[in-house]
């Protein structure tokens, strides 16, 4: 460890006589025995103090000191005393003022007194009225409204009031001509309700006869489809029929399960496309009749079953003939 020397001011010795009870006088270092309660200006003590009292300081008043007070103690500081410099209530405060001035509370003076020529300054009458800025007009104003009215500000307030009147016209045309759009639309996507109907499950001896009599108490009949086989001239089990109104469909649809000739009817609206029905029969035939003659190049001795029909061989898995 590196220690620097001390340097001591020599020139100054730093020491006092003081004068002792038995008359002897001592040297006595003036530094160690200064009152601090002098430098704060609160030594209590005055003249009775065991302290050097010397350069800036001072004591307290007499009613102030802690010999005065009711019970020996001394009375507590000021606290907007300490921090402003001053306090409202004089000497009628309960607690002690200080006759030394604090350099904060300096500053806090200063800025309180700024504050008070501030507000001094900013009075109601150089404030805009905020309904004046806002709205353009001010009921108080003909009573003794204390804040400020000028012209200026009204117009820019009625200007920005037009402005958002503008837009809002704008926007209101806007949405009326979206809503007739949208209902243009509506109108065009109206679903047309259907005039045709299209009959399943009926009997192969059933007649076009048949089906217009059955039919005949919904509505009356435009148009009748009602495909047959071109060998025998029987019925297909199926037919389209084209009423008048729509008022017929929705009757015709209510017998949706009833019975014909001994078969239930399946009726659905809708038009019967039969190009599209025959040929998903014939494709539907050929494969059918594809897969039977697979099976008889694959099996050449089909199995049969008690009845003679034919049986499909059942694959085990996991196993390979």
């Amino acid at each position: 460890m590196y220690i620097r020397p001390v340097v001591r001011d020599e020139s100054f010795n730093g020491c006092v006589t003081v004068e002792e009870g038995d008359g002897e006088n001592k040297e006595v270092d003036k530094r160690k025995n200064l009152c601090h309660l002098w430098s704060m200006h609160r030594c209590p003590y005055g003249d009775k103090c065991k302290f050097l009292h010397e350069g800036d300081g001072g004591c307290l008043p007499s009613s102030e000191n802690g010999n005065d007070t009711k019970g020996g103690k001394r009375k507590q500081k000021c606290f907007t005393f300490k921090k402003k410099g001053k306090c409202k209530l004089g000497d009628k405060c309960p607690f002690s003022h200080d006759s030394h001035t604090h350099p904060k509370a300096t500053d806090n003076q200063k800025k309180d007194d700024n504050e008070d020529e501030a507000d001094s300054k900013n009075d109601k009458t150089q404030n805009d009225c905020i309904n004046w800025k806002t709205k353009g007009k001010c009921r108080k104003k003909d009573r003794g409204c204390p804040y400020r009215h000028d012209e200026d500000v009204k117009r820019a307030a009625l200007s920005k009031i037009e402005l958002k009147e503008r837009k809002r016209a704008r926007n209101d045309a806007e949405d009326h001509i979206k809503e007739k759009s949208d209902q243009k639309k509506e109108r065009n996507d109206k679903k047309r309700q259907p005039l045709s109907v299209r009959v399943f499950g009926l009997n192969y001896d059933t007649t076009e006869e048949d089906v217009r009599s059955y039919f005949e108490h919904c509505g009356t009949i435009v148009e009748l489809t009602f495909p047959t086989f071109e060998d025998s001239g029987r019925s297909k089990g199926y037919c389209g029929i084209l009423f008048q109104s729509p008022k017929a469909v929705e009757q015709a649809v209510l017998l949706d399960g009833q019975e014909l000739h001994g078969r239930w009817l399946s009726i659905q609206e809708g038009k019967m496309y039969l190009r599209q029905w025959e040929e998903h029969h014939q494709a539907s035939g050929e494969k059918a009749a594809n897969t039977d003659t697979s099976e008889n190049e694959i099996n050449p001795n089909p199995l049969t079953g008690e009845y003679g029909q034919k049986v499909k061989r059942r694959k085990k898995h996991g196993y390979k003939e």
